[in-house]
């Protein structure tokens, strides 16, 4: 398996599960089940009672457009990762009406900021502000795992530097660091998926102790103890559908970090060598379906390249939301992997 086709498949396999997860996102998935005669594995026009609502067939959210927008930093910075980089990238995604609608209240305050108004942070008296502690930072960095190719600590330093700008607790942090540190491993040859999760873990253990340090210190769970009981979970040798609800009663699926990341983890372990599988599993678990799905896509693409993601849907996905996936792959292989 080439770098281009590991590439085109972290991007795509991201942007399939955003799009994807964009259908089911905020219900169960039982509700899934029964509002959509069956577990959803194809694209169809988002219904009425989601967030993307009356937008065309392959429509991407906030989760992959942000990724891609950094992503595209990345390639102009040319592996000086900064502080100004990374705000570019935000305020160049903000630019998109298309794309920022989606965008959650903490990259809202955050963007505000930056464009010198007020953040409206109207708990900032708190000793901890917990709600800060979302999955906001995991949802865009998977790119930062792609510009550093086995290079797991680079992968981990360069997350923090984008996550500050708009998600600087530590928690949210940790949790970036765990997909950043994924897929800069996964993104190596003859890699397998333990030596993958083994990289998330690190990656969540580093990431806090580096948040800790730079950012806010909150009071929440552990990415990386609830990542290691999501694998513990997702290997118990149950059936998919039944894999998939255990998952999502024990760990979670929701807007937090210290759900959403050790639940992409969880769903990477219970379909081994099946990067569709687990793009599946992230669309209907679930609550905060569009943005595991990204997660989970970006790291078994990475892991897996291209294999068995339908790729009917890749320029029906690029021209919907004028989005140059396959440049993109070519763009950071020119200048990353060279």
């Amino acid at each position: 398996m080439n770098a281009n086709d590991k590439l085109l498949g972290s991007i795509y396999g991201a942007a399939l599960g955003d799009a994807m997860g964009a259908l089911t996102e905020t219900r169960s998935a039982e509700m899934i089940k029964e509002d959509f005669g069956g577990f959803v594995e194809t694209l169809f026009l988002p219904p009425e009672d989601c967030f993307a609502h009356g937008m065309p067939l392959g429509t991407v959210t906030d989760d992959f457009s942000l990724a891609y927008f950094t992503g595209v930093e990345l390639v102009k910075c040319r592996g000086k990762v900064d502080e100004q980089a990374a705000k570019k990238a935000v305020l160049e995604w903000a630019k998109m009406p298309e794309f920022f609608r989606f965008a959650g209240p903490t990259t809202q305050a955050a963007v505000a900021a930056m464009k010198g108004g007020e953040c409206g942070d109207t708990k900032s008296y708190l000793a901890c502000d917990n709600s800060k502690a979302t999955n906001g930072a995991g949802m865009k960095i998977f790119c930062v795992g792609l510009i550093n190719p086995g290079k797991v600590d680079k992968a981990i330093e360069d997350a923090v530097t984008i996550c500050m700008p708009t998600h600087s607790s530590n928690t949210a942090i940790s949790g970036a660091c765990a997909i950043a540190a994924a897929v800069s491993r996964a993104m190596e040859e003859d890699v397998s998926l333990e030596d993958v999760i083994e990289a998330g873990m690190y990656g969540a253990e580093r990431g806090f102790q580096l948040g800790t340090e730079k950012g806010k210190r909150l009071a929440v769970p552990s990415v990386k103890k609830r990542i290691s009981l999501a694998v513990e979970i997702a290997k118990r040798g149950m059936a998919w559908e039944e894999t998939m609800l255990e998952l999502r009663d024990i760990i979670g699926a929701g807007l937090m970090a210290a759900e959403a990341i050790p639940c992409v983890f969880g769903i990477l372990a219970a379909n081994p060598g099946d990067a569709f599988g687990a793009v599946k599993m992230g669309v209907n678990i679930g609550d905060d379906t569009d943005t595991v799905a990204t997660m989970v896509g970006a790291i078994a693409g990475a892991l897996y390249g291209m294999s068995n993601l339908p790729t009917k849907y890749l320029k029906l996905i690029s021209e919907t939301n004028g989005l140059d996936i396959e440049g993109l792959a070519h763009k950071i292989e020119e200048v990353y992997y060279v």
